[in-house]
């Protein structure tokens, strides 16, 4: 095997095993050596050396006679043959360039290194596979998923892709399912002036975002009833499945099947002794989720025009429900308690727009409500003896992320996981609203979704409003999907 067969084997083996290259942009010779045994020490096995750092040869040549097989170690920003030369003497197995020269990449296969040329066009991008390269490095790659799907369709299958320029813990995964098998990760993990110890952190604080398992995961579709829309899953404990709920085709969906129902669902909850509740467009009622038999409970004297929506039960049993308008008009939405399915609701809260996806924290004092319309996700303290809440307080604002907020579950530690309609994708917030992942799903109106043992997290979707092109496009819309392993373990 030759010294470059070698070296690609050497990165690729390296790369699946903890796909991250540290971008070291303007790091110095004294401080490399700390820095690097930081990464190092966090996961990290490749790093390159921009040549636009201060005596970066230096720095490179010092790397590689500490490290030696530990690490695999090169340069960046590589644009002469000039270069590669001195690059190679220093004993580097990467040579990293801004763009796809074919003399600078030959060049580093003569030496015996893996090249990593950039591009950013298809032209670009062969040019480089022709002359050689099997890492191509797509800069800037954040939100060019699409592209970058499109480009590694028609690459030969052993080259590699690796998305550089704005890649963080965010979009590693869309990039991942797109096409990249690995990302070079700079100012996120290293800027000039930082500690060893403060690049260590980073680095261990990213590195889980970007293990292979965690990047693999992905919506896979369980079943496609096909739903108008698609509402209110929950884990049915006594049939241990998921059921949830299809309001325009009066369906309760299970993935086995369906079950009709007198009119329409719009959500379903489970009770703390494993029973179902639903609300109807009028009322809550009981819920057979075996039959599909409802039992009504007492009408709610609701103002014209509006409906009940999505409901949650908390700790205590009591049912909270929200009603919305049928024509969408904002102020008009409001929010009702009952102790149980047959006591008459009461309300709690008004001046709402569309309230949709309700739940707890996990100790049970703050009740989260998402407002679609104002595409706000509101929290109240709750009294749940009483029954009562404060005065909301705006958690997000869901800004610059993609689509409007629909349903909405928390989970065990806490975090906030809403569906986006329009925006093909689920998203986690931590509690005070902080964006902590994006995972996207395979259809455009992405519903609900609730939790299951084993960290599952099944996701319904809707076909609403979506013409001939749009659902031969997203097939899946209107079905059930699963993804394994969502929450951070």
């Amino acid at each position: 095997m030759s010294t470059h067969a070698q070296a690609l084997a050497r990165l690729d083996a390296t790369l699946a095993q903890v796909p991250v290259i540290a971008i070291l942009r303007g790091i110095r010779p004294d401080e490399a050596i700390g820095i690097v045994e930081a990464l190092y020490a966090a996961g990290i096995r490749v790093a390159e050396v921009p040549l636009n750092s201060p005596q970066p040869f230096d720095t490179i040549r010092a790397l590689v006679a500490h490290f030696g097989e530990r690490m695999i170690l090169g340069g960046g920003t590589v644009l002469t043959v000039a270069q590669v030369a001195e690059l190679a003497a220093c004993g580097a197995t990467l040579c990293v360039a801004p763009n796809s020269d074919p003399d600078v990449i030959r060049a580093a296969i003569a030496h015996g290194m893996a090249p990593a040329p950039g591009f950013s066009t298809p032209s670009e991008a062969f040019a480089a596979v022709a002359a050689g390269a099997r890492h191509l490095k797509m800069f800037p790659a954040a939100g060019r998923a699409g592209d970058l799907a499109a480009l590694r369709s028609v690459l030969p299958r052993d080259v590699q892709l690796v998305g550089v320029g704005g890649v963080n813990a965010l979009n590693g995964a869309e990039l991942a399912a797109a096409g990249a098998s690995c990302f070079g990760i700079g100012g996120d993990l290293y800027k000039p002036g930082m500690t060893a110890q403060q690049v260590g952190e980073r680095a261990r604080a990213m590195l889980p975002y970007f293990a292979p398992a965690w990047l693999a995961r992905k919506a896979a579709l369980v079943c496609n009833p096909q739903a108008t829309v698609g509402e209110s899953p929950l884990w049915d404990r006594v049939a241990q499945r998921v059921l949830w709920t299809d309001p325009p085709g009066r369906r309760l969906l299970h993935p086995e099947g369906a079950i009709a129902v007198e009119e329409s669902l719009y959500a379903i909850a489970a009770l703390p002794d494993g029973g179902i509740v639903g609300a109807t467009s009028n009322c809550l009622c009981g819920v057979d989720p075996v039959s599909g038999a409802i039992e009504r409970g007492p009408a709610i004297d609701l103002a014209p025009g509006l409906r009940l929506n999505d409901m949650a039960v908390d700790a205590r049993g009591g049912i909270w429900v929200g009603a919305m308008h049928g024509g969408l008009l904002a102020g008009t939405g409001t929010l009702y308690y009952a102790d149980h399915p047959a006591a008459p609701p009461r309300r709690v809260a008004s001046g709402l727009g569309v309230p949709n996806g309700i739940g707890f924290s996990p100790d049970g004092g703050t009740l989260y409500l998402v407002d679609t319309l104002a595409r706000t996700l509101l929290a109240y303290r709750v009294d749940l003896a009483a029954g009562s809440l404060s005065e909301p307080v705006i958690v997000s604002d869901f800004l610059n992320l993609p689509g409007k907020p629909d349903g909405m579950r928390v989970a065990p530690d806490g975090s906030l996981w809403v569906a986006m309609w329009g925006g093909g994708c689920v998203v986690q917030l931590a509690p005070d609203g902080a964006l902590l992942q994006q995972l996207s799903v395979p259809a455009p109106h992405v519903s609900s979704l609730c939790f299951a043992p084993g960290g599952k997290l099944y996701v319904t979707t809707s076909r609403m409003r979506l013409g001939p092109r749009q659902l031969a496009d997203a097939p899946g819309s209107g079905g059930l999907f699963l993804i394994e392993g969502a929450a951070m373990p």
